[in-house]
């Protein structure tokens, strides 16, 4: 038998200016990225004199909370939170609903169109969100729907379903199937099978695609902006135009309020990252 030949090959190694420079533009990239994030939770904690200071500080002088504070008195964010919360929730409530026993029927079960079913799946990602909104206006308006926190439920729901469905049936693939054949010998129904068997086992799954849905929801402006239009029902990511006047932007609150969207998805996003990328990746290879 014939010893298998390696062909030689060499890792290019880099010399020191090369290094250096690489170094110089990972740091200049991660200073442009950062910045934005640094510049909006500084100006929240800036009075408006230091606001409008030139040159501009990069430290502020004496940190304020009274952006948090006008956020909350003047411009309603409590009431824009509360809207957001129930727009995501219920949201994130329907898309599981919907997409887990599907993904479950997808991954598991062989139907006749199911290959066809899950390339549908990839499809409908393709398309932007602005190409869906006149449909999706159409459909609220005929529902009687328009205006209302219900016109923004329904199509989230349909938009983050086929996702939630591909992330969660990479789960469903990793579960052994003699678990759930013992469980059919043992006398369990296929409800029964799914229910106590494949959910406790893909819950980890499910938490962290509810966690992407949640983000994505939690931060959507093109279709709250343009389906809502009672300043009561809007959410936060609307409620900020509600901070540019005629003649002058209250850029304190502006910026405390952006601080206040960002701070739920950061925290859910770093607490599920490592969840979120391998299953990422293993439901594109499904």
């Amino acid at each position: 038998m014939k010893k298998l030949k390696i062909a030689p090959h060499s890792v290019k190694r880099y010399s020191k200016p090369e290094k250096t420079g690489i170094g110089l533009l990972a740091l200049l990239l991660f200073v442009l990225v950062l910045f934005p994030f640094y510049w909006i939770i500084l100006t929240s904690f800036k009075d408006t004199l230091q606001i409008y200071d030139i040159p501009p500080s990069l430290i502020p002088k004496k940190i304020d909370f009274m952006n948090y504070i006008a956020a909350f008195t003047q411009y309603k964010v409590g009431m824009f939170l509360g809207n957001s919360l129930k727009v995501t929730v219920m949201t994130v409530l329907g898309t599981t609903f919907v997409a887990t026993p599907a993904a479950y029927s997808l991954a598991r079960l062989k139907f006749k169109g199911s290959a066809q079913i899950k390339s549908f799946l990839g499809i409908t990602q393709m398309f932007p969100v602005v190409v869906l909104l006149v449909p999706l206006f159409i459909f609220c308006n005929k529902l009687n729907l328009y205006n209302s926190h219900g016109s923004l439920i329904l199509p989230y729901i349909a938009m983050q379903t086929p996702v939630s469905i591909i992330l969660q049936m990479s789960y469903f693939v990793d579960v052994p199937k003699e678990m759930e054949e013992a469980a059919v010998i043992d006398g369990c129904s296929l409800f029964q099978s799914f229910f106590y068997i494949m959910l406790p086992l893909v819950i980890s799954g499910i938490v962290a695609t509810s966690i992407y849905t949640f983000i994505q929801v939690w931060q959507e402006f093109l279709i709250a902006s343009s389906f809502i239009t009672s300043r009561d029902l809007y959410t936060l990511t609307v409620g900020l135009s509600t901070f540019k006047g005629d003649e002058l932007t209250d850029w304190g609150a502006l910026m405390a309020t952006s601080v206040i969207i960002a701070i739920p998805a950061m925290i859910l996003f770093t607490s599920s990252q490592d969840f979120f990328i391998n299953r990422l990746a293993g439901g594109v290879k499904e």
